[in-house]
């Protein structure tokens, strides 16, 4: 039986035609023809190594003792390049030197999965500091909350009102607040508070949607069908980073990348803005010369990366005139968001244990 293995595009052969390139990668493309990949088996190889990898890192990451390590060493051994401070006030060099370089910000304070109500009230007190701070020193308040830190885990209503009062807060300083997505587990629960604060008036709030998982074309669905103005709806997409079954999650990347374009191009033409939250060279390739054919700017478009990650393309995506936006971690409870970045990208992890023996 035979198989072709299909890219999105030649990045270089596309990148002639735009004459932009970061890696290989054409940022304003105009092309879209695929082109199959003679190399299917070493290709294939690949990603099952990396599967492997990945599925390893996560799995050792939740072992006591190496968390124990890497949370009292972890910012001497490179967390810092991925977690801009333990709190706002110490992050802020760092966000205004993103803004100075024509980015804007999205700030998470991390945390997540906390084990009381009242835990999760002192979280929302540090939101809630995170975004006067923000105010005050002139950048809009635009944060991310992971609602398991609100307590959705626990008692829906107390998460639903403490992720009203801030988005509220936020919004009355002329940001906004963005819904995370968690594990499998917290889709629904997390879908139904994004519901409850378009229900409130609260608009601006935008969501995430995972494109690895099984049921994201549906939840898409649903959400464009609840928004009370599809034209103001602001969803992010990302490929998913929590270690989920086969039976509810795509593993084959070039599954997870059809799928992510088809949110992405399903979102635009319902008329919603898609946050392009990736650093996949073939997504960001695809989605990019998609926008370009079908005329849309920065009110429909805007590519969002990680601190710490891929600076070069950043800097290439802004200079080609996209709107570019930063997420930018800060805490104290950054060890699980630290796995994950370690899990992704073997060069990340390497970048840490050149930290063991400096």
């Amino acid at each position: 039986m035979g198989s072709s293995c299909r890219r999105f595009h030649s990045p270089r052969e596309t990148a002639s035609q735009s004459g932009l390139t970061e890696g290989g990668v054409a940022l304003s493309a105009t092309g879209r023809l695929g082109r199959v990949d003679p190399s299917c088996a070493p290709l294939a190889a690949g990603r099952v190594v990396l599967s492997l990898y990945r599925s390893t890192v996560l799995n050792v990451s939740g072992f006591p003792p190496v968390a124990r390590a890497v949370r009292r060493y972890g910012f001497r051994l490179g967390a810092r390049r991925f977690v801009a401070g333990h709190d706002v006030e110490e992050a802020l060099p760092a966000l205004r030197e993103l803004e100075g370089a024509g980015r804007t910000v999205i700030v998470d304070v991390l945390g997540e999965y906390v084990s009381d109500v009242e835990r999760a009230r002192a979280m929302a007190v540090d939101v809630a500091a995170t975004i006067d701070a923000l105010h005050a020193a002139g950048i809009p308040p635009v944060v991310s909350l992971k609602p398991t830190q609100l307590a959705l885990a626990l008692d829906t209503r107390v998460a639903s009102d403490l992720a009203i009062d801030l988005a509220r807060r936020a919004e009355g300083h002329g940001g906004r607040i963005a819904l995370d997505m968690e594990d499998v587990r917290y889709v629904d629960g997390t879908l139904d508070l994004l519901r409850a604060l378009w229900d409130a008036g609260l608009t601006r709030s935008s969501g995430v949607l995972q494109a690895y998982l099984h049921r994201t074309p549906d939840d898409l669905e649903a959400l464009l069908e609840a928004t009370p103005d599809v034209s103001s709806m602001e969803l992010r997409i990302v490929k998913g980073a929590y270690h989920e079954s086969p039976d509810v999650a795509f593993h084959d990347v070039p599954t997870i990348r059809r799928a992510y374009v088809a949110l992405a191009e399903r979102a635009w033409r319902a008329g919603a803005k898609v946050n392009v939250a990736t650093h996949d060279d073939g997504i960001i390739t695809e989605l990019a010369a998609y926008a370009r054919g079908a005329g849309l700017g920065p009110e429909r478009i805007e590519f969002q990366l990680l601190y710490g990650m891929k600076p070069k393309l950043q800097a290439d995506l802004v200079q080609a005139g996209h709107s570019v936006r930063i997420y930018v971690p800060v805490g104290r409870d950054w060890y699980g968001y630290f796995s994950r970045r370690l899990a992704e990208r073997p060069a990340n992890l390497a970048l840490v244990l050149r930290g063991l023996v400096r």
